[in-house]
């Protein structure tokens, strides 16, 4: 199967671009992208490298990044000379940019991931993939048990999303089987496109789905039956034992962890 990796710029990367006069603040200025460095090596290389050295996954695209990036010549041709995978150009924002590049690959099923996954291995990824296809949706997710993440990584930061039967952090990984999972894509994007109009997105999902959830009796299940019946198409999950699935290196926290395990290991090893 073929990958993409989701590498784009964040939205308020782009709106203050030197190009365009603008001055980052300093939050936006420290968060990694990535092009940065995670003991030594950048993040979409040590994901392109992850990828390499799994059995499930044969070529790819990369969305992303923008090419006016000063490392992009270098980086990412380095990337590409080996001609596995190709390059195009992001879209507006992450949803919109993994559409556009499903429709360009318009080939099943696809694993679908970003490139600031810096700790993901290739064993992640073929367990993922295997269990994945052995589920039948049409797009199904993976998440990390959220204790497990705690234990490893203590004091860290992590979205939890707190269900009936546990809570679960995600983990960029997504298992695209059939031409359908472009509809729940389409939702994610349309939903991006309303996050400064919250009542619209509160009124697509359902009072009664998100009572339930607020009040700790939505199970995975139920909600993915939910989303479901939404996008029109089927969506499942997997739970991802490794809790290292669970770091996407996008602040300055999360790269201090990343680095501090990647040390470890090296010195493990």
């Amino acid at each position: 199967m073929k990958a993409i990796v989701l590498s784009g710029t964040r939205a308020e990367e782009r709106r203050f671009a030197p190009s365009e006069g603008g001055t980052p603040s300093l939050q936006d200025a420290m968060r990694p992208s990535p092009l940065t460095p995670v003991a030594g090596i950048p993040s979409l290389v040590r994901v392109l490298g992850a990828l390499r050295g799994t059995e499930a996954i044969d070529r790819g695209l990369l969305a992303g990044p923008e090419k006016r990036h000063g490392q992009h010549d270098g980086i990412v041709a380095d990337l590409l000379a080996a001609g596995d995978f190709e390059w195009t150009a992001p879209a507006s924002g992450p949803a919109q940019s993994a559409l556009k590049a499903v429709q360009q690959l318009d080939t099943w099923p696809i694993l679908l991931t970003t490139g600031d996954h810096a700790l993901l291995t290739a064993r992640t990824i073929d367990d993922f993939c295997t269990a994945a296809a052995a589920q039948g949706a049409d797009l199904t997710v993976g998440l990390a048990p959220h204790r497990t993440v705690a234990e490893r990584f203590p004091g860290l930061k992590r979205t939890r999303l707190r269900f009936a039967d546990g809570a679960y952090c995600g983990t960029n990984l997504f298992y695209l089987h059939s031409p359908k999972a472009a509809r729940a894509i389409a939702f994610w994007a349309s939903v991006q496109a309303n996050r400064k109009q919250p009542w619209r997105i509160l009124r697509r999902l359902g009072w009664r789905t998100l009572a339930t959830y607020a009040c700790g009796r939505l199970s995975v299940d139920g909600a993915l039956v939910a989303l479901s019946r939404l996008t029109d198409c089927t969506l499942g999950w997997v739970e991802v034992k490794d809790p290292l699935a669970a770091i996407d290196v996008d602040s300055p926290a999360d790269l201090a962890v990343a680095e501090r395990t990647l040390q470890c290991q090296s010195r493990s090893s």
